[in-house]
């Protein structure tokens, strides 16, 4: 059943080429030269560093097949390379019907370290290997050894295909694969899925069929990798939490300590005029005994009314204090309240499509900068286009799925269908249509007109995480405001914030730049804050 053909290598190196340029739509503009950031925001939506297929080819052996100079100047321009006369440029723009791959605006730096990356892999991954390893010892999780090797085989291997929950990605779900399946049958199965079809399983031409005929591309695992799989599978290590109820705490005690302080002013101001009528009473009775043993009429107040009046009449300074306390504490409130005029914390408006963070960047763990790709090199974060999600929602139309959001379950296939409409796309035919429409996001984050942010200053110069301003995304359905975004907050971020100068030529050179007492001065303390290189000034945000 199996047909073995015999490729011709030139034709399979122009198909991997095209492919996996053509794929590369996503523009990333980084100061930082790093292959495997670079990579990962950019391919792994749609290629594998091994040799299986996602959905565009696997990237094993490429760099292998085609110099380092012609894939850095395919990249760059392939149109030029076209126009020139190259063989095998013109070669892939004819066999993809005219197409030409566009211009990414890559530096040669870039360039070399994805292709870098490629070639290697290893080389980036035994880097990080001992920091995660002592991040997990200061977690003081204790983890099998096996799993955590399943777990970077899953992720390798398996991750771009299934869950390890019950969720379909493109393959199913595979909590507990293992009690379903015996050991030796999933062997096979993964390892040469198509041979176990054609030795006629009943099982997994069950899954052959369900699946459109589409066999799982065998895996060049070994046994011993498939057991780490499995235990993984099994028992997956314990994902770490933000933990932002003492924040929602804090900001909440924020919002009412204004009120409370002037509750508690006005109850400390009604005790002390309580007890001056008490003592003016004991006072009034004193001098009515008095008046009445000396044979005089007592003309004094003998109303709790005309105590009142009389209090006020002779204890002029008491009632100027409380006068001053009182207005005081009020124009304090007044300034207060009119500070959270256009605060709009906790603002959670339900979204035309109904996008779940959680789904796409918490379980799914894809980078937010792959959708807003422009918060690196731009003021403003952007809003993707329907045409980025169609990348995945071409192959994943939610099937039978259902997903919350709002607290309420909705079938993920009427969203995703949505999409199509929007963008005038009949999924049967797989073409587009030449009306499409645009979606009307509603904006949550709001500044005012006056107030001056940039992304970019924010996430590529000063490494901040998008979770620094906008909260756990990865856990929210429906995403709202989470900080107060006011003038104050950003002051108190601004004066505790450390500034990471780890490779970032910026600050070196700006160091290099300061006279040596004062960059003693400023780090002396061995952090370097947003305030202490001039985050403070007036002129930063204020235009």
């Amino acid at each position: 059943m199996n047909k073995i053909t015999r490729i011709n290598s030139r034709g399979t190196l122009l198909k991997l080429a095209l492919i996996y340029f053509s794929f590369l739509f996503v523009q990333v503009n980084l100061s930082a030269q790093d292959g495997e950031k670079l990579f990962k925001t950019t391919c792994t939506a749609c290629h594998k560093l091994t040799s299986d297929r996602l959905v565009g080819p696997g990237l094993a052996g490429v760099t292998e097949k085609r110099s380092k100079e012609w894939l850095m100047g395919f990249i760059k321009n392939s149109q030029e390379m076209i126009a020139n006369g190259d063989k095998d440029a013109i070669a892939i723009f004819e066999e993809y019907n005219k197409v030409p791959m566009p211009a990414h605006p890559f530096s040669d730096e870039e360039l070399a370290a994805i292709i870098d990356y490629i070639a290697n892999p290893e080389a980036s991954s035994a880097k990080k290997e001992e920091p995660k390893e002592a991040a997990t010892a200061d977690a003081g999780a204790e983890v099998d050894p096996l799993v955590l090797e399943g777990q970077k085989l899953f992720k390798n291997n398996c991750k771009a295909c299934h869950s390890i929950g019950t969720d379909k990605v493109v393959g199913p779900g595979l909590k507990g694969i293992s009690d379903k399946r015996s050991h030796e049958w999933l062997v096979k199965w993964i390892q040469n899925s198509a041979d176990l079809i054609a030795s006629g399983d009943p099982d997994a031409n069950a899954i052959f069929e369900e699946y459109n005929k589409v066999p799982m591309p065998a895996q060049p695992v070994s046994e011993e990798d498939i057991k780490a799989i499995l235990a993984y599978i099994a028992n997956p290590p314990a994902d770490k939490k933000t933990t932002t109820a003492t924040e929602e705490v804090v900001a909440t005690a924020e919002e009412d300590s204004s009120m409370v302080t002037f509750i508690v002013l006005a109850v400390i101001c009604v005790s002390l005029l309580v007890v001056i009528l008490m003592l003016n009473k004991t006072r009034t009775m004193v001098a009515k005994a008095n008046a009445e043993k000396a044979g005089v009429e007592y003309t004094g107040p003998v109303s709790l009314v005309e105590a009142f009046k009389y209090t006020l009449s002779n204890n002029k300074g008491y009632v100027a204090v409380v006068v001053v306390v009182l207005v005081f504490t009020g124009l304090v409130n007044l300034m207060g309240g009119a500070a959270t005029i256009g605060v709009h914390q906790g603002y959670k408006p339900e979204q035309p499509i109904k996008f779940s963070h959680k789904i796409h960047a918490g379980d799914d763990k894809i980078d937010c900068n792959y959708c807003h790709s422009s918060a690196r090199h731009s003021k403003t974060s952007g809003i993707p286009s329907l045409n980025l999600c169609m990348n995945c929602h071409t192959y994943i139309n939610g099937g039978d799925k259902t997903f919350l959001y709002n607290g309420e379950e909705y079938p993920m296939a009427e969203e995703i269908k949505k999409i199509y409409k929007h963008l005038d796309y009949d999924p049967k035919t797989g073409k587009y249509g030449d009306n499409p429409t645009p979606v009307k996001w509603i904006k949550v984050h709001n500044l005012p007109d006056h107030v001056f942010f940039s992304h970019q200053q924010h996430v590529t110069v000063g490494n901040q995480q998008c979770q620094t301003c906008h909260g756990p995304v990865e856990e929210m359905d429906v995403v709202g405001q989470h900080s107060k975004l006011t003038m104050g907050w950003c002051i108190e971020c601004h004066k505790g914030t450390g500034v990471s100068t780890k490779d970032n030529g910026y600050y070196d050179e700006m160091h290099k730049r300061m006279p040596e007492e004062f960059r003693n001065k400023v780090l002396e303390d061995g952090k370097l804050t947003v305030d202490e290189i001039g985050g403070m000034e007036c002129a930063k945000c204020h235009y």
